[in-house]
């Protein structure tokens, strides 16, 4: 039988005539047993290479170094976040302050923690933003405010602060000789953009994500009214609004459903007035401003209601008045984003 021997990083009779056979390590002679042992080489070298370290680490030179670089690591690491720690106490203290203001309608005290270069996201800069804030304080003298900080986010001497916040008052008006109440309720969520000037911090800006209104007189406290509406939209969309109120069958509602683009002097809507149907709910197709200018979705409903006199006659008289509004963020159109098929 004619078989070849071949050795290479072990051993095995290779045979023509014969299928392979590994050979035992028992049966090779000791300088052809080179990887017996492996699992016992391994740890070993293991262990030398470790020992080669520690020698290096013994000398003074290098332990110094090796001791320096972890230590300055570590320093750094707990300087900046004592640092971190300390910028987020001064942010929570600006928002803290920041409501304060706002209960008390301190306006000259608010302005102090705005930046003179403040822009949000409607364009509305120092000046406009807050004389419409004074109209509204003017309106409803018992707005009081209530904050949640989300998230903070620091990066060097900016910040952005993702904020959660809500409204609540009293309206009163006059319709000819009535004195009549409301309520106005609201909330949104944004995000302030914040600036470090010196040792403090200013908010410079603001991005409006959600904001949701409503001002309720009489019986529409205590019905269930709900605006509905795309948070975002392109410039020039076609989108949909609806309405819907929780009512009877002796209410009759008449509303309106219209849209008012975000500018100051603000504008009022006068859409035409519609009855809703027995199921309460309005709606209608709504196209998005094409003036690059954020909007809001506006339903004004008027709510009479049906009473049976002892005579058996109906008298029909005004229960309650409703205006509900619902931001929509208008994207305007990038005419450089454009995408073209390959012919």
């Amino acid at each position: 039988m004619n078989c070849e021997q071949t050795f290479t990083d072990f051993r095995i009779l290779r045979c023509a005539s014969a299928p392979i056979t590994t050979i035992h390590y028992s049966q090779l002679p000791i300088h052809l047993m080179p990887f017996k042992n492996i699992y016992v080489i391994i740890p070993v070298m293991k262990k030398i290479l470790l020992f080669i370290i520690l020698a290096l680490l013994t000398t003074a030179g290098t332990i110094n170094q090796t001791q320096a670089s972890l230590v300055s690591t570590g320093n750094y690491r707990n300087q900046q976040n004592k640092i971190y720690k300390a910028e987020l106490k001064q942010i929570k203290n600006l928002f803290k302050v920041h409501e304060e203001f706002a209960n008390r309608h301190d306006i000259t005290g608010l302005k102090t923690l705005y930046s003179d270069n403040y822009m949000n996201n409607d364009g509305f800069n120092k000046d406009t933003y807050f004389k419409s804030v004074e109209e509204t304080w003017e309106q409803c003298k018992d707005l009081t405010y209530n904050s949640k900080i989300l998230s903070v986010d620091i990066n060097g001497s900016n910040a952005d602060v993702s904020m959660e916040e809500s409204a609540i008052g009293t309206v009163y008006d006059k319709a000819d000789t009535l004195s009549v109440t409301g309520e106005i309720h609201a909330k949104s969520t944004s995000i302030y953009h914040l600036e470090k000037k010196g040792a403090k911090w200013f908010i410079k800006g603001e991005t409006m994500l959600t904001d949701e209104s409503a001002l309720l007189y009489g019986d529409a406290r205590f019905m269930n009214i709900e605006l509905i509406a795309p948070s975002q939209v392109a410039s020039g969309e076609i989108y949909t609004t609806i309405v819907t109120a929780d009512a009877d069958e002796n209410t009759v509602i008449v509303g309106s459903l219209e849209h008012d683009p975000v500018v100051y002097p603000t504008k009022t809507p006068n859409g035409p007035l519609r009855t809703m149907p027995k199921t309460h709910i309005l709606e209608r197709y709504i196209k998005a401003n094409t003036d690059n200018i954020n909007e809001y979705a506006v339903a004004s409903l008027a709510i009479s209601k049906s009473l049976t006199d002892k005579l058996g006659g109906t008298k029909v008289y005004m229960a309650g008045v409703a205006c509900l509004m619902k931001r929509i963020n208008v994207i305007p159109k990038n005419n450089f984003a454009k995408f073209e098929e390959e012919k």
